[in-house]
């Protein structure tokens, strides 16, 4: 039989499924061949950094000696223990808020100074008490965690490419190094990047003083601390988040990737900078490598987006365990006294690991998912950050010691790693805060009166049961469902399956599941590639203006003993049935026109919206892959044309200019698109159901088969009165290279390639609420053919790297956008003294045909409007 015989002869699902026997009996072959001989798993066969009443403490790298904390994961090793013994004081918490999300972990000094970067593109330095020492703006966001070295210095970097040097004291900068750009790489290194050169990762330190920066752009640079010019660059085969551990005996590092599968741990000699080893699992290692010895036999442990924590042998990275949570690691790990491995997931539990065979010893379960990663002091007491907004205080039998709610807001999540000084934890969130908790706080007299507060010794989670737990945008998750909703906005529920107090891996069986509707509507009910949740939305709304009573009831079984690949889970057995009814009143709307500004000609007022601070919670590896990237984005909207309570937007890709601190058109990323508006007595609902693609910070496009907002608006002022929920489903087969891979990662079906979103952002009037549009567009007149429309302008003053230019198409048949690739199939054309000529939209070759009303488009502007006909009569 020849290959093209056997394609003939199996469908694509078929193949697939003989893909992943084929993937799997290699990975058994591969799993076979782990290597017996002893290594050093526990710490003590080496001195461990010490310190003499919290006065110095000694560290194998030039770190700062008053500092508990002055790196990511604390030391060389990386192992995020510190021999810090915490101090008790009457000190009461404080926060300090920035501008914008954090996600960076901060570093503390021995006065108790906290230094961290926010989304604002803001370095802070913050006195003990709580207090702006010193900022400093960067040209990007900060996801960064920095170094405080020996002499007097911190080092951070940013979004915007550059590695920053500060005196601590002063704020002043001292210098700064900046990364190769994408093409530089490709031209000096031969390597094929994204669209950027990010420093997500944190900044580490070799025993010299070298600096370590892992950049998005494939490299990990040595950057010389005095002067800050590159010494050398590590090679790796994709973007770099995973800050280099450091053996100061051996003189290599380690470091994961974010490559998809097999080649994303990396072993370098740091002296010669070779390439000792490559090895890895099946997913994004975001994870810092943690080193259980400096010993040439100890172990090197990471944990990946397959779920899976692995040892490596550090010598030749022969695969020496691995440990399978129930959802995919962000995580760094930690190490306890006798050698426990401390390892949170995103699955919402903290594993304790035996580090000899990887065996579990305990479990501490929470409700939401866990990013931080864990910090243990001299007492081996585990702090660590969770999704809920809770910081958590476990003892090393993982009983629960205490935990303190940071954040009590829909953007709760601790995604940042917790920083032990003296006197107390540093922790940061989503909310942009950052918290100062003074050690066991929450135990003291003072502590036991705060509701922020909760004493162990217990989980706050029940026994035994199956629940469906409302769901927020931001991802909370809450047993009980609020009483009231509106009648446009989605429900999203979660399942979580308790047996004997722990909590066990299970999946919604779509098939078998019944969802039935009283006193409203149906919705279009979708379950989760990873069967973790259930969205059901409107449409588009649940009742009519009078509102009512909206009865949902859920029923079906649930499958547990699954099998996995990767993070793909299969097979298994049912474990039981949910049957839950939720009741809510859906709340009445009272008449009302739509308040927004539909331009009929140029030069009439459009209204223009503003969408930033983008959140994606569900699935949980979403964030994982890209939070930062999210919270960072910003879109521009603005009303084409409409009627009565209807109208069509053009979206576009924003950003923020550094001097006004205004949100202005991104020129440099060219994403445009169409969404219909339906005004509904103040409740508004934005969509796209057609599907176009969205370019994620230059670096890929996301292809949407469905794209919805929905909120609630002023009926007056049309300014919005809620954060909107976002829907969407993602065609991840059509995203390149990786969009299989997600398959693994259970983040798209494996039949359709289609992964279900659920999340929430920010929304509100942009400016002054309208736009009128530029001034000099010109005269504009349009040209239509089967395969392109154009748009030629004289006598125009605009010039090409102002705006953001387009086309978009509108239906006359239908009043609905035609369906067209917007963002990658326009084209701008200039003359020499930089002025646009022409504007061109390709056409799918069997796309629209017929008649349509043309605009062209100046940022969210439609600047000229003419009717064309598109094809031709019998063609």
């Amino acid at each position: 039989m020849t290959w093209k015989d056997f394609r003939a002869n199996y469908t694509f699902k078929k193949i697939h499924i003989l893909y992943t026997a084929i993937c799997i009996l290699l990975l058994y072959i591969s799993s076979s061949c782990i290597s017996c001989t002893d290594y050093i798993m526990k710490p003590g066969s080496e001195p461990s950094p010490t310190a003499a009443d919290n006065a110095k403490f000694t560290y194998d790298l030039p770190l700062d000696p008053g500092s508990p904390w002055p790196k990511f994961r604390c030391n060389a090793l990386q192992n995020g223990r510190s021999e810090v013994m915490p101090e008790k004081s009457g000190l009461r918490p404080w926060a300090y808020e920035t501008g914008k999300g954090i996600f960076s972990s901060p570093v503390v000094d021995g006065d108790g100074t906290v230094y961290i970067g926010s989304a604002d593109h803001y370095f802070y330095a913050i006195n003990k008490t709580g207090k702006l020492k010193w900022r400093h703006l960067t040209g990007e966001i900060i996801d960064s965690s920095a170094l405080l070295d020996d002499k007097h210095r911190v080092y951070v970097g940013s979004g915007d490419g550059h590695v920053y040097a500060f005196d601590r004291l002063k704020g002043t900068l001292l210098w700064k190094f900046k990364a190769h750009s994408p093409q530089e790489v490709k031209e000096k290194f031969d390597l094929k990047t994204y669209n950027l050169n990010w420093f997500e990762g944190n900044v580490g330190m070799l025993h010299d003083g070298t600096l370590l920066a892992p950049n998005d752009n494939y490299l990990v640079y040595a950057l010389d601390r005095e002067t800050g010019m590159g010494k050398t660059q590590y090679l790796a085969n994709e973007m770099v988040w995973s800050l280099p551990a450091v053996n100061t005996k051996t003189g290599r590092i380690f470091f994961g990737t974010c490559f998809a599968a097999l080649k994303n741990v990396f072993c370098y000699d740091s002296e010669s900078s070779r390439e000792q080893w490559t090895s890895g699992g099946l997913g994004t290692n975001a994870a810092t490598i943690m080193l259980t010895s400096d010993s040439p036999r100890g172990a090197a442990l990471v944990g990946g987006f397959d779920g899976i924590l692995r040892a490596y042998a550090q010598e030749d990275g022969s695969a020496l365990w691995k440990f399978g949570a129930r959802g995919h690691i962000y995580a760094s790990p930690a190490q306890l006294k006798d050698g426990t491995v401390i390892q949170p997931s995103a699955d919402g539990t903290v594993y304790a690991i035996n580090p000899v065979d990887g065996s579990l010893k305990w479990a501490f379960d929470t409700r939401e998912p866990i990013r931080s990663s864990p910090a243990v002091d001299a007492d081996d007491v585990i702090y660590v950050g969770s999704g809920e907004g809770r910081l958590f205080c476990i003892n090393p039998d993982g009983t629960l010691r205490w935990a303190y709610r940071c954040i009590d807001e829909d953007r709760n999540d601790l995604n940042a790693s917790p920083a032990l000084g003296r006197q107390g934890v540093y922790i940061a969130g989503e909310s942009g805060g950052i918290f100062f908790i003074p050690y066991d706080y929450p135990l003291s007299t003072a502590g036991k009166s705060d509701v922020r507060c909760t004493p162990g010794p217990g989980e706050d989670l029940p026994k035994d049961g199956n629940f469906l737990f409302f769901t927020t945008r931001f991802g909370g998750l809450q047993i009980e469902a609020p009483k009231e909703i509106d009648a446009n906005e989605p429900l999203a529920f979660s399942l979580f399956v308790r047996k004997n107090g722990d909590t066990v891996l299970a999946a919604i069986d779509g098939n078998s599941l019944e969802v039935t509707f009283t006193g409203g509507t149906e919705g279009r009910v979708k379950v989760s590639a990873d069967r973790q949740f259930i969205t059901i939305i409107p449409g588009e709304t649940w009742t009519g203006p009078e509102g009512g009573t909206l009865a949902v009831r859920l029923k079906g079984p649930y499958i547990t003993g699954l099998s996995r690949f990767g993070l793909k889970f299969f097979g298994g057995n049912r474990g039981g049935e949910f049957d839950r009814t939720f009741s809510f009143r859906v709340r009445p709307r009272k008449n009302g026109n739509m308040p927004y500004r539909i331009p009929v000609k140029a030069g009439d007022p459009s209204t223009m919206f503003e969408m930033s601070r983008l959140a994606a919670p569900s699935p949980a590896i979403l964030p994982s892959w890209n939070q930062i990237g999210f919270d960072s984005l910003h879109y521009l909207y603005g009303i084409v044309e409409g009627k009565g309570n209807n109208a069509i937007i053009w979206g576009i890709r924003g950003k923020l200019d550094g001097e006004s601190g205004q949100t202005v058109a991104d020129t440099s990323l060219q994403d445009r698109f169409p969404l219909i508006l339906d005004y509904d007595r103040g409740l508004v609902t934005m969509y796209n159901y057609d599907g176009f693609l969205l370019d994620f910070n230059g670096t890929w496009d996301m292809p949407y088969a469905l794209y919805r907002l929905a909120f609630k608006a002023n009926p007056a002022t049309g300014a919005i009165s809620a954060r909107p929920a976002l829907n969407a489903i993602a065609r991840c087969d059509e995203i390149k290279f990786y969009g299989k891979f997600l398959k693994l990662t259970g983040m798209s079906e494996f039949d359709t390639g289609l992964m279900n979103i659920y999340g929430g952002c920010n929304l509100k009037l942009h400016g002054k609420g309208y736009t009128t549009g530029p001034e000099n567009a010109g005269a504009v007149s349009f040209h239509a053919e089967k395969e392109y429309v154009s748009a030629k302008i004289s006598g125009g003053q605009l010039k090409r790297e102002e705006h953001v230019y387009g086309i978009l198409l509108v239906d006359t048949a239908t009043n609905k956008p035609v369906q067209a690739n917007y963002a990658r199939k326009t084209f701008v054309e200039s003359r020499e003294d930089g002025t646009i000529s022409t504007v061109t939209l390709h056409l799918e070759e069997k796309g629209f045909r017929g008649k349509a009303r043309a605009y062209f488009m100046v940022d969210t502007y439609p600047a000229a409007r003419s009717e064309i006909i598109v094809g031709y009569p019998g063609e």
